[in-house]
């Protein structure tokens, strides 16, 4: 995998919303699409301007900021049905992933250093997400994702 969660080697149907603390108001959804990604680089700073021009959107129509960043208003809920319709949880306590038979084309949400919010994990219980983890210890969650990337790939996924 490239340097970073969403460098060259992102898989090229990887999708990606961002949408954690602080949360402004309204909230904001960023999508990065892997394989339309063009512009993003190593350089964090770089990746920072690309992913603050979508935060700066206004509307709730999604926009193409540059090439596979993608930027709109959207609450958690909202961001779930649009990102949908299967759902992976990746926690700590879940089934571990490795047992976990994971649905095709699923979406994978994860946390930060936070918890979910309760009705955030309504949100996902309600659309039947299917809850694993990636081992016994807890993860940062760059850290989550290079692991999850590692898994699918084992799988041909």
């Amino acid at each position: 995998m490239g340097p970073g969660p969403f460098g060259p080697g992102c898989a090229a149907s990887s999708w990606w919303a961002i949408g954690r603390p602080p949360i402004p108001t309204p909230p904001r959804l960023v999508r990065l699409v892997g394989f339309r990604l063009k512009s993003y680089q190593p350089d964090v700073r770089s990746n920072a301007s690309l992913i603050r021009r979508a935060l700066v959107d206004t509307s709730r129509v999604e926009h193409e900021f540059s090439p596979g960043v993608y930027g709109s208003i959207a609450t958690f809920p909202e961001a779930l049905d649009r990102l949908g319709p299967t759902f992976v949880a990746l926690r700590e306590g879940g089934k571990d992933i490795r047992q976990a038979a994971l649905p095709a084309d699923a979406t994978f949400v994860l946390s930060d250093n936070q918890e979910l919010a309760a009705d955030e994990e309504g949100c996902l219980r309600d659309r039947g997400a299917l809850a694993v983890g990636l081992g016994p210890v807890a993860l940062h969650t760059d850290h989550a994702v290079t692991i999850l990337h590692n898994e699918l790939d084992r799988r041909g996924a």
